[in-house]
Protein backbone atom coordinates (compact mmCIF):
# COMPACT_ATOMS: atom_id res chain seq x y z
CA UNK A 1 0.00 0.00 0.00
CA UNK A 2 3.01 2.16 1.09
CA UNK A 3 4.45 1.60 -2.80
CA UNK A 4 1.47 2.28 -4.55
CA UNK A 5 0.75 5.46 -2.71
CA UNK A 6 4.03 7.01 -2.42
CA UNK A 7 4.50 6.51 -6.23
CA UNK A 8 1.05 7.05 -7.81
CA UNK A 9 0.71 10.06 -9.73
CA UNK A 10 0.35 13.77 -8.12
CA UNK A 11 -2.76 15.91 -8.83
CA UNK A 12 -3.16 18.56 -6.60
CA UNK A 13 -5.54 20.93 -8.35
CA UNK A 14 -7.64 22.39 -6.17
CA UNK A 15 -5.45 22.80 -3.01
CA UNK A 16 -2.69 25.25 -2.68
CA UNK A 17 0.37 24.79 -1.07
CA UNK A 18 3.00 27.13 0.83
CA UNK A 19 5.84 25.27 0.68
CA UNK A 20 8.48 27.37 2.55
CA UNK A 21 5.29 27.75 5.33
CA UNK A 22 5.43 23.90 5.14
CA UNK A 23 9.19 23.66 4.87
CA UNK A 24 9.65 26.38 8.24
CA UNK A 25 6.98 24.52 10.40
CA UNK A 26 8.57 20.75 9.94
CA UNK A 27 12.13 21.78 10.40
CA UNK A 28 11.27 22.80 13.70
CA UNK A 29 9.45 20.10 14.68
CA UNK A 30 9.78 17.73 17.56
CA UNK A 31 10.41 14.30 16.42
CA UNK A 32 12.17 11.44 17.68
CA UNK A 33 14.22 11.48 14.05
CA UNK A 34 15.33 15.25 13.38
CA UNK A 35 13.40 16.26 10.31
CA UNK A 36 15.18 16.85 7.04
CA UNK A 37 13.28 18.25 4.38
CA UNK A 38 13.83 16.47 1.13
CA UNK A 39 11.43 16.45 -2.41
CA UNK A 40 10.06 12.69 -0.84
CA UNK A 41 9.18 14.43 2.51
CA UNK A 42 7.60 17.70 0.56
CA UNK A 43 6.04 14.98 -2.45
CA UNK A 44 4.67 13.06 0.82
CA UNK A 45 2.98 15.86 3.07
CA UNK A 46 1.50 17.38 -0.30
CA UNK A 47 -0.35 13.96 -1.14
CA UNK A 48 -1.82 13.87 2.15
CA UNK A 49 -2.86 17.36 1.85
CA UNK A 50 -4.02 17.36 -1.63
CA UNK A 51 -7.97 17.66 -2.64
CA UNK A 52 -8.71 20.07 0.54
CA UNK A 53 -7.05 17.40 2.59
CA UNK A 54 -9.60 14.46 1.60
CA UNK A 55 -6.79 11.75 2.32
CA UNK A 56 -5.38 13.36 5.47
CA UNK A 57 -9.13 13.53 7.01
CA UNK A 58 -9.70 9.71 6.86
CA UNK A 59 -6.75 9.07 8.06
CA UNK A 60 -7.01 11.46 11.32
CA UNK A 61 -10.41 10.78 11.79
CA UNK A 62 -9.31 6.64 11.94
CA UNK A 63 -6.42 8.17 14.71
CA UNK A 64 -8.62 8.78 17.24
CA UNK A 65 -9.70 5.55 17.35
CA UNK A 66 -6.05 3.46 17.32
CA UNK A 67 -3.96 6.20 18.39
CA UNK A 68 -5.22 5.31 22.19
CA UNK A 69 -4.17 1.86 21.43
CA UNK A 70 -0.86 2.56 20.55
CA UNK A 71 -0.02 5.03 22.80
CA UNK A 72 -0.89 2.18 25.37
CA UNK A 73 1.54 -0.03 24.23
CA UNK A 74 4.31 2.28 23.32
CA UNK A 75 4.47 3.75 27.17
CA UNK A 76 4.62 -0.04 28.37
CA UNK A 77 7.57 -0.72 25.91
CA UNK A 78 8.86 2.30 26.63
CA UNK A 79 9.03 3.74 22.76
CA UNK A 80 8.62 6.96 21.90
CA UNK A 81 5.22 8.03 21.03
CA UNK A 82 6.21 9.14 17.32
CA UNK A 83 6.41 5.76 16.07
CA UNK A 84 2.35 5.79 16.06
CA UNK A 85 2.82 7.66 12.78
CA UNK A 86 4.58 4.53 11.27
CA UNK A 87 0.97 3.27 10.60
CA UNK A 88 0.36 5.91 8.71
CA UNK A 89 2.43 5.18 6.29
CA UNK A 90 1.93 1.37 6.13
CA UNK A 91 -1.71 1.10 6.14
CA UNK A 92 -3.29 5.03 6.58
CA UNK A 93 -4.65 3.73 9.49
CA UNK A 94 -7.13 1.12 8.26
CA UNK A 95 -7.31 -1.89 9.81
CA UNK A 96 -8.28 -4.32 6.71
CA UNK A 97 -5.28 -2.96 4.68
CA UNK A 98 -3.91 -5.25 2.31
CA UNK A 99 -1.08 -4.99 0.07
CA UNK A 100 0.21 -6.86 -3.44
CA UNK A 101 2.88 -8.93 -1.59
CA UNK A 102 -0.28 -10.25 1.11
CA UNK A 103 1.21 -7.86 4.04
CA UNK A 104 -2.21 -7.35 6.28
CA UNK A 105 -3.12 -5.03 8.88
CA UNK A 106 -2.73 -1.75 10.60
CA UNK A 107 1.41 -2.60 10.72
CA UNK A 108 1.14 -4.72 7.45
CA UNK A 109 2.92 -8.03 8.27
CA UNK A 110 3.45 -10.69 6.49
CA UNK A 111 2.05 -14.00 7.51
CA UNK A 112 5.62 -15.45 8.55
CA UNK A 113 6.38 -12.74 10.28
CA UNK A 114 3.26 -12.30 12.34
CA UNK A 115 3.15 -15.75 13.38
CA UNK A 116 6.79 -15.75 14.45
CA UNK A 117 5.54 -12.33 16.75
CA UNK A 118 2.65 -14.99 18.22
CA UNK A 119 0.04 -13.61 16.13
CA UNK A 120 -2.89 -16.21 15.44
CA UNK A 121 -3.20 -16.75 11.32
CA UNK A 122 -5.36 -19.27 10.23
CA UNK A 123 -8.89 -20.28 8.50
CA UNK A 124 -11.70 -18.20 11.11
CA UNK A 125 -8.72 -15.77 12.94
CA UNK A 126 -6.06 -13.57 11.37
CA UNK A 127 -4.91 -11.15 14.37
CA UNK A 128 -2.56 -9.04 12.35
CA UNK A 129 -6.38 -7.17 11.92
CA UNK A 130 -6.13 -6.60 15.70
CA UNK A 131 -5.08 -3.51 16.54
CA UNK A 132 -4.56 -4.30 20.03
CA UNK A 133 -2.20 -7.67 19.33
CA UNK A 134 -1.41 -6.70 16.04
CA UNK A 135 0.36 -3.67 17.73
CA UNK A 136 1.89 -5.47 20.37
CA UNK A 137 3.47 -7.53 17.81
CA UNK A 138 5.03 -4.19 16.26
CA UNK A 139 6.28 -2.52 19.58
CA UNK A 140 7.94 -6.01 20.05
CA UNK A 141 9.42 -5.43 16.13
CA UNK A 142 10.97 -2.09 16.44
CA UNK A 143 12.27 -2.17 19.87
CA UNK A 144 14.20 -5.71 18.63
CA UNK A 145 15.59 -3.77 15.39
CA UNK A 146 16.29 -0.65 17.57
CA UNK A 147 18.55 -2.55 19.94
CA UNK A 148 20.19 -4.28 17.13
CA UNK A 149 20.87 -1.01 15.16
CA UNK A 150 20.90 1.78 17.68
CA UNK A 151 19.03 4.26 14.92
CA UNK A 152 15.41 5.03 14.92
CA UNK A 153 16.12 5.88 11.39
CA UNK A 154 17.65 2.08 10.30
CA UNK A 155 14.79 0.47 12.55
CA UNK A 156 12.49 2.21 10.75
CA UNK A 157 14.28 0.81 7.66
CA UNK A 158 14.70 -2.27 8.44
CA UNK A 159 10.61 -2.23 9.46
CA UNK A 160 10.44 -1.54 5.53
CA UNK A 161 12.55 -4.36 3.89
CA UNK A 162 14.42 -6.13 6.98
CA UNK A 163 17.34 -6.17 8.52
CA UNK A 164 19.13 -8.41 6.24
CA UNK A 165 18.95 -5.21 3.35
CA UNK A 166 20.15 -3.08 5.85
CA UNK A 167 22.96 -4.91 6.99
CA UNK A 168 24.29 -5.34 3.58
CA UNK A 169 23.80 -1.59 2.53
CA UNK A 170 25.82 -0.80 5.56
CA UNK A 171 28.26 -3.22 4.30
CA UNK A 172 28.70 -1.76 0.70
CA UNK A 173 28.50 1.98 2.14
CA UNK A 174 31.30 1.30 5.15
CA UNK A 175 28.69 3.27 7.24
CA UNK A 176 25.83 2.91 9.91
CA UNK A 177 24.24 6.14 8.74
CA UNK A 178 20.67 6.12 7.32
CA UNK A 179 21.11 9.03 5.08
CA UNK A 180 24.57 8.06 4.06
CA UNK A 181 23.23 4.30 3.21
CA UNK A 182 20.05 4.70 1.82
CA UNK A 183 21.59 4.63 -2.01
CA UNK A 184 21.94 1.42 -1.54
CA UNK A 185 18.62 0.52 -0.43
CA UNK A 186 15.41 -0.66 -2.38
CA UNK A 187 13.93 2.35 -4.18
CA UNK A 188 10.85 1.64 -1.12
CA UNK A 189 12.91 1.83 1.77
CA UNK A 190 14.87 4.79 0.46
CA UNK A 191 11.40 7.07 0.58
CA UNK A 192 10.10 5.20 3.97
CA UNK A 193 12.07 7.37 6.78
CA UNK A 194 11.36 10.94 4.51
CA UNK A 195 7.27 9.09 4.29
CA UNK A 196 7.55 8.84 7.62
CA UNK A 197 8.76 12.27 9.22
CA UNK A 198 5.99 13.36 6.33
CA UNK A 199 3.53 11.40 8.30
CA UNK A 200 4.59 13.01 11.39
CA UNK A 201 4.02 16.59 10.07
CA UNK A 202 0.69 15.65 8.94
CA UNK A 203 -0.26 14.10 12.27
CA UNK A 204 0.99 17.10 14.37
CA UNK A 205 -0.26 20.12 12.10
CA UNK A 206 -3.25 19.15 9.65
CA UNK A 207 -5.25 21.28 12.21
CA UNK A 208 -3.04 24.15 10.21
CA UNK A 209 -4.25 23.36 6.63
CA UNK A 210 -8.07 23.54 7.82
CA UNK A 211 -8.71 19.90 7.81
CA UNK A 212 -11.64 18.52 10.05
CA UNK A 213 -11.70 14.93 10.85
CA UNK A 214 -15.03 13.54 10.88
CA UNK A 215 -14.59 11.96 14.26
CA UNK A 216 -16.75 8.41 14.35
CA UNK A 217 -18.35 7.50 17.68
CA UNK A 218 -16.71 7.55 21.52
CA UNK A 219 -18.05 3.69 21.09
CA UNK A 220 -15.00 3.10 18.86
CA UNK A 221 -12.76 5.45 20.43
CA UNK A 222 -12.78 4.36 24.24
CA UNK A 223 -12.54 0.63 23.81
CA UNK A 224 -10.88 -2.29 25.85
CA UNK A 225 -9.94 -6.16 25.19
CA UNK A 226 -11.46 -8.72 27.26
CA UNK A 227 -9.99 -12.42 27.18
CA UNK A 228 -12.71 -14.67 25.68
CA UNK A 229 -11.93 -18.53 25.64
CA UNK A 230 -15.16 -20.66 24.77
CA UNK A 231 -16.83 -19.91 21.38
CA UNK A 232 -18.52 -16.88 21.14
CA UNK A 233 -20.80 -15.61 18.68
CA UNK A 234 -21.23 -11.65 17.15
CA UNK A 235 -25.04 -12.74 18.02
CA UNK A 236 -24.28 -13.80 21.16
CA UNK A 237 -22.29 -10.32 21.80
CA UNK A 238 -24.75 -8.41 20.41
CA UNK A 239 -27.27 -9.54 23.07
CA UNK A 240 -25.10 -9.07 25.88
CA UNK A 241 -23.78 -5.63 25.02
CA UNK A 242 -26.79 -3.86 23.54
CA UNK A 243 -24.75 -3.11 20.31
CA UNK A 244 -25.11 -3.83 16.94
CA UNK A 245 -23.27 -6.70 14.94
CA UNK A 246 -21.92 -4.00 12.23
CA UNK A 247 -20.20 -2.25 15.25
CA UNK A 248 -18.66 -5.26 16.86
CA UNK A 249 -17.51 -6.43 13.20
CA UNK A 250 -15.80 -3.09 12.70
CA UNK A 251 -14.07 -3.25 16.41
CA UNK A 252 -12.81 -7.22 15.61
CA UNK A 253 -11.47 -7.36 12.03
CA UNK A 254 -9.35 -10.34 13.25
CA UNK A 255 -12.31 -12.86 12.73
CA UNK A 256 -13.68 -13.83 9.49
CA UNK A 257 -16.67 -15.42 10.48
CA UNK A 258 -18.74 -13.35 12.79
CA UNK A 259 -17.81 -15.49 15.65
CA UNK A 260 -14.58 -15.42 18.33
CA UNK A 261 -13.60 -19.50 18.37
CA UNK A 262 -12.68 -21.36 21.54
CA UNK A 263 -8.96 -21.24 22.16
CA UNK A 264 -7.44 -22.48 25.44
CA UNK A 265 -4.88 -19.13 25.33
CA UNK A 266 -7.79 -16.85 24.75
CA UNK A 267 -8.88 -14.35 22.43
CA UNK A 268 -9.17 -10.78 22.59
CA UNK A 269 -13.12 -9.56 22.39
CA UNK A 270 -12.60 -5.61 21.50
CA UNK A 271 -15.80 -3.63 22.76
CA UNK A 272 -16.67 -0.09 24.10
CA UNK A 273 -15.80 0.41 27.50
CA UNK A 274 -19.19 1.21 28.70
CA UNK A 275 -20.38 -2.49 27.75
CA UNK A 276 -17.25 -3.87 29.46
CA UNK A 277 -19.53 -4.70 32.43
CA UNK A 278 -21.76 -6.55 30.50
CA UNK A 279 -19.59 -9.10 29.36
CA UNK A 280 -17.07 -9.26 32.04
CA UNK A 281 -20.53 -10.23 34.23
CA UNK A 282 -22.03 -12.90 31.13
CA UNK A 283 -17.90 -14.02 31.03
CA UNK A 284 -17.59 -14.79 35.06
CA UNK A 285 -21.35 -16.33 35.40
CA UNK A 286 -20.43 -18.64 32.69
CA UNK A 287 -16.87 -20.15 34.09
CA UNK A 288 -17.88 -23.70 35.63
CA UNK A 289 -15.65 -22.84 38.56
CA UNK A 290 -17.59 -19.45 39.19
CA UNK A 291 -18.05 -19.22 43.21
CA UNK A 292 -21.65 -18.22 42.65
CA UNK A 293 -24.44 -20.20 40.61
CA UNK A 294 -26.31 -17.77 38.88
CA UNK A 295 -29.23 -18.20 36.88
CA UNK A 296 -28.63 -17.23 33.50
CA UNK A 297 -31.42 -14.46 32.47
CA UNK A 298 -32.89 -14.39 29.32
CA UNK A 299 -30.65 -13.40 26.61
CA UNK A 300 -32.07 -9.47 25.46
CA UNK A 301 -33.61 -8.93 21.79
CA UNK A 302 -30.44 -7.88 19.45
CA UNK A 303 -30.46 -4.26 19.45
CA UNK A 304 -32.37 -2.55 16.17
CA UNK A 305 -29.39 -0.41 14.59
CA UNK A 306 -31.80 2.55 13.74
CA UNK A 307 -32.27 3.06 17.32
CA UNK A 308 -28.77 2.40 18.54
CA UNK A 309 -27.40 6.86 18.76
CA UNK A 310 -24.03 6.66 20.39
CA UNK A 311 -23.67 10.44 20.70
CA UNK A 312 -26.22 9.94 22.95
CA UNK A 313 -24.92 7.76 25.55
CA UNK A 314 -21.77 9.74 26.77
CA UNK A 315 -22.00 13.74 28.98
CA UNK A 316 -19.64 15.84 29.06
CA UNK A 317 -17.57 17.52 32.04
CA UNK A 318 -15.48 19.73 31.92
CA UNK A 319 -11.69 19.91 34.36
CA UNK A 320 -10.04 23.21 34.57
CA UNK A 321 -6.03 22.55 34.31
CA UNK A 322 -3.91 23.16 37.65
CA UNK A 323 -0.42 24.21 38.13
CA UNK A 324 2.01 21.22 37.03
CA UNK A 325 -0.92 19.05 35.54
CA UNK A 326 0.95 17.40 32.76
CA UNK A 327 -1.06 15.70 30.27
CA UNK A 328 -0.27 12.12 30.69
CA UNK A 329 -0.96 12.21 34.62
CA UNK A 330 -4.74 13.64 33.33
CA UNK A 331 -5.35 10.99 31.43
CA UNK A 332 -3.75 8.42 33.53
CA UNK A 333 -6.47 9.27 36.29
CA UNK A 334 -9.26 9.47 34.05
CA UNK A 335 -8.33 6.56 32.68
CA UNK A 336 -8.26 7.58 28.75
CA UNK A 337 -5.24 8.31 26.32
CA UNK A 338 -3.89 11.21 26.00
CA UNK A 339 -4.23 11.38 22.51
CA UNK A 340 -8.34 10.97 23.72
CA UNK A 341 -8.12 14.44 25.69
CA UNK A 342 -6.20 16.02 22.60
CA UNK A 343 -8.71 14.97 20.08
CA UNK A 344 -11.49 16.13 22.14
CA UNK A 345 -10.31 19.70 22.69
CA UNK A 346 -8.67 20.23 19.58
CA UNK A 347 -5.64 20.28 21.22
CA UNK A 348 -2.27 21.50 18.85
CA UNK A 349 0.15 20.51 21.58
CA UNK A 350 0.04 18.24 24.86
CA UNK A 351 1.69 20.68 26.90
CA UNK A 352 -0.82 22.48 29.06
CA UNK A 353 -1.34 25.39 30.48
CA UNK A 354 -3.24 26.34 34.49
CA UNK A 355 -6.99 27.54 33.92
CA UNK A 356 -7.23 25.53 30.78
CA UNK A 357 -10.74 24.02 30.31
CA UNK A 358 -10.26 20.22 29.49
CA UNK A 359 -13.81 18.66 27.68
CA UNK A 360 -13.75 15.04 28.96
CA UNK A 361 -16.21 12.37 28.09
CA UNK A 362 -18.40 9.62 30.43
CA UNK A 363 -21.04 7.09 29.76
CA UNK A 364 -24.13 8.03 31.17
CA UNK A 365 -24.45 4.35 32.82
CA UNK A 366 -22.42 1.26 32.79
CA UNK A 367 -24.26 -1.28 30.74
CA UNK A 368 -25.03 -4.51 32.45
CA UNK A 369 -25.97 -8.54 31.51
CA UNK A 370 -26.89 -9.39 34.79
CA UNK A 371 -29.93 -8.33 37.37
CA UNK A 372 -28.88 -5.32 39.93
CA UNK A 373 -29.47 -7.97 42.79
CA UNK A 374 -27.68 -11.10 40.63
CA UNK A 375 -24.71 -9.45 39.92
CA UNK A 376 -21.08 -10.28 40.81
CA UNK A 377 -17.94 -8.45 41.29
CA UNK A 378 -15.34 -8.88 38.77
CA UNK A 379 -12.32 -6.93 38.08
CA UNK A 380 -13.50 -3.31 36.99
CA UNK A 381 -11.63 -1.50 34.21
CA UNK A 382 -11.90 2.20 35.85
CA UNK A 383 -13.83 5.17 34.32
CA UNK A 384 -13.02 8.06 36.68
CA UNK A 385 -15.49 9.25 39.51
CA UNK A 386 -17.81 12.18 38.24
CA UNK A 387 -18.43 13.62 42.03
CA UNK A 388 -21.43 16.46 42.63
CA UNK A 389 -21.11 18.33 45.75
CA UNK A 390 -24.15 20.44 47.67
CA UNK A 391 -23.17 23.99 48.82
CA UNK A 392 -22.64 24.62 52.96
CA UNK A 393 -22.83 20.29 53.88
CA UNK A 394 -19.53 19.50 55.83
CA UNK A 395 -19.56 16.10 53.91
CA UNK A 396 -21.89 14.58 50.77
CA UNK A 397 -22.05 11.37 50.37
CA UNK A 398 -23.49 10.33 46.83
CA UNK A 399 -24.56 6.61 44.76
CA UNK A 400 -22.56 6.34 41.72
CA UNK A 401 -22.90 3.82 39.04
CA UNK A 402 -19.74 4.08 38.21
CA UNK A 403 -16.12 2.89 38.51
CA UNK A 404 -12.90 3.92 41.31
CA UNK A 405 -10.37 6.30 39.76
CA UNK A 406 -6.54 6.19 41.11
CA UNK A 407 -6.02 7.53 44.64
CA UNK A 408 -3.72 10.36 43.63
CA UNK A 409 -5.49 12.80 41.91
CA UNK A 410 -4.12 16.58 41.08
CA UNK A 411 -4.83 19.88 43.06
CA UNK A 412 -7.46 21.83 41.27
CA UNK A 413 -11.05 22.72 40.11
CA UNK A 414 -13.26 20.89 38.02
CA UNK A 415 -16.54 21.51 36.69
CA UNK A 416 -18.68 18.59 36.47
CA UNK A 417 -22.06 18.17 34.91
CA UNK A 418 -24.50 15.36 36.70
CA UNK A 419 -27.91 14.20 36.61
CA UNK A 420 -29.95 11.73 39.26
CA UNK A 421 -29.96 9.40 36.36
CA UNK A 422 -26.64 8.85 36.83
CA UNK A 423 -26.82 8.22 40.78
CA UNK A 424 -26.58 4.37 41.55
CA UNK A 425 -23.69 2.02 43.28
CA UNK A 426 -20.65 3.47 44.27
CA UNK A 427 -20.20 5.74 47.44
CA UNK A 428 -18.22 8.84 47.21
CA UNK A 429 -17.10 11.30 49.90
CA UNK A 430 -15.94 14.85 49.12
CA UNK A 431 -13.78 16.60 51.94
CA UNK A 432 -13.13 19.09 52.75
CA UNK A 433 -16.81 21.16 52.10
CA UNK A 434 -16.83 22.87 48.77
CA UNK A 435 -18.43 26.19 47.70
CA UNK A 436 -20.25 25.66 44.29
CA UNK A 437 -21.89 27.03 41.78
CA UNK A 438 -24.95 25.18 39.74
CA UNK A 439 -26.20 26.85 35.82
CA UNK A 440 -28.44 24.59 34.37
CA UNK A 441 -27.93 23.64 30.95
CA UNK A 442 -30.46 20.96 29.35
CA UNK A 443 -31.73 19.64 32.46
CA UNK A 444 -28.22 19.07 33.99
CA UNK A 445 -26.72 21.17 36.52
CA UNK A 446 -23.00 22.31 36.49
CA UNK A 447 -21.31 22.24 39.29
CA UNK A 448 -17.91 23.71 40.11
CA UNK A 449 -15.82 21.86 42.43
CA UNK A 450 -13.46 24.31 44.54
CA UNK A 451 -12.18 21.47 46.87
CA UNK A 452 -9.02 19.68 45.99
CA UNK A 453 -9.90 16.40 44.04
CA UNK A 454 -6.93 15.01 45.64
CA UNK A 455 -9.26 14.87 48.99
CA UNK A 456 -11.91 13.16 46.90
CA UNK A 457 -12.12 9.76 48.58
CA UNK A 458 -13.62 6.49 46.96
CA UNK A 459 -15.09 3.24 48.82
CA UNK A 460 -15.89 0.06 46.76
CA UNK A 461 -17.65 -3.18 47.45
CA UNK A 462 -14.73 -5.91 47.74
CA UNK A 463 -13.46 -7.44 44.61
CA UNK A 464 -14.14 -10.79 44.49
CA UNK A 465 -12.36 -12.02 41.69
CA UNK A 466 -11.25 -11.51 37.94
CA UNK A 467 -13.51 -11.74 34.75
CA UNK A 468 -11.98 -14.33 32.87
CA UNK A 469 -8.84 -16.66 34.14
CA UNK A 470 -5.52 -15.52 33.37
CA UNK A 471 -4.51 -16.22 29.87
CA UNK A 472 -0.33 -16.87 29.78
CA UNK A 473 1.48 -14.07 28.22
CA UNK A 474 2.95 -15.06 24.68
CA UNK A 475 6.57 -14.59 24.17
CA UNK A 476 7.66 -14.46 20.93
CA UNK A 477 9.60 -17.74 20.09
CA UNK A 478 11.82 -16.97 17.07
CA UNK A 479 11.20 -19.43 13.70
CA UNK A 480 13.32 -21.83 12.77
CA UNK A 481 14.00 -20.10 9.46
CA UNK A 482 14.25 -16.47 10.12
CA UNK A 483 11.61 -14.37 7.84
CA UNK A 484 13.62 -10.68 8.83
CA UNK A 485 16.40 -10.99 5.82
CA UNK A 486 13.15 -10.45 3.48
CA UNK A 487 11.71 -7.60 6.10
CA UNK A 488 7.86 -7.96 7.48
CA UNK A 489 6.46 -5.09 5.16
CA UNK A 490 5.71 -5.23 1.41
CA UNK A 491 8.96 -6.18 0.08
Amino acid sequence: MFFVFLFSPLTQANTIFNSDEIRTRFEAMDCMIAPRYTSEVESYIKRNLAYNGSNAKKIMARASVYFPIYERYLKEHDLPQDLKFLSIVESALNPNAVSPVGATGLWQFMSETGRSYCLTIDKTVDERYCPYNSTEAAMQYLAKQFQRFGSWEMALASYNCGPGTINNAMKRARSNNYWTISKYLPRETRNFVPAFLGAAYVGNFYHLHDIEPDYPSLDMQVTDAQKVFERLDFNTIAAITGLPIEVISELNPAYKKDFIPENTEGYDVILPRRVSSAMAEYLEARRPDSPRKIEMPPMPELVDTSIYKPEELYFQSVYVVAEGDKIGELAEVFNIAPYNLKVWNKLTTYQLKKGQELTIWFPNELHHFLPKEERIAVVPIAWPVNTTVVENVPEEVLERDNLPVPGEMPTTVSFVKSSPANAQALKVVTAPPAAISAPTRNGNKARKITAPLKDIKVTLPKIKGKATPAAPKKVPVAPKRAPEPNGHGMI
